[in-house]
């Protein structure tokens, strides 16, 4: 699958899901997961946001997280990459496996399954993995 089409159809499906009727608890970041597979535009325009791509996740050893996810803020539940985070991020609260732990917000894309099934047909992998493939 080439790139262009990988980045229009995210741009297509981001700009297309509503916006959560959301308090800005955080108790969705409980799911939060660390290595979480990106496809090659998510991880671009993570590291572009990450000023250049020096910043590297910190590793953790699983007594030591505080979170799972290497994108959360330490010790807190905000997400330091919010603006840009990737698909899967972006659709909680709005797919009925990724439902509001308060269930504050209704699901509001009901063709989930067929969003999550196109977005699988892309390459991905975790950050890291992103970062060193860009370094050889």
């Amino acid at each position: 699958m080439m790139v262009e089409d990988e980045a229009t159809f995210l741009r297509a499906v981001t700009a297309r899901l509503p916006n959560a009727e959301c308090d800005g608890c955080h108790r969705c970041a409980r799911n939060c997961t660390g290595n979480l597979r990106i496809t090659r535009t998510e991880f671009a325009a993570i590291r572009d946001y990450l000023d250049g791509g020096g910043w590297l996740p910190a590793i953790r050893r699983p007594t030591e997280m505080v979170t799972p996810c290497e994108f959360q803020e330490p010790g807190g539940v905000r997400c330091i990459i919010y603006p840009v985070r990737p698909l899967v991020c972006r659709l909680f609260g709005l797919v009925a496996w990724l439902p509001c732990p308060l269930g504050r917000v209704p699901v509001r894309v009901p063709d989930g399954a067929a969003i999550a099934a196109a977005y699988a047909r892309f390459e991905r992998h975790s950050y890291r993995e992103w970062l060193r493939a860009q370094q050889c």
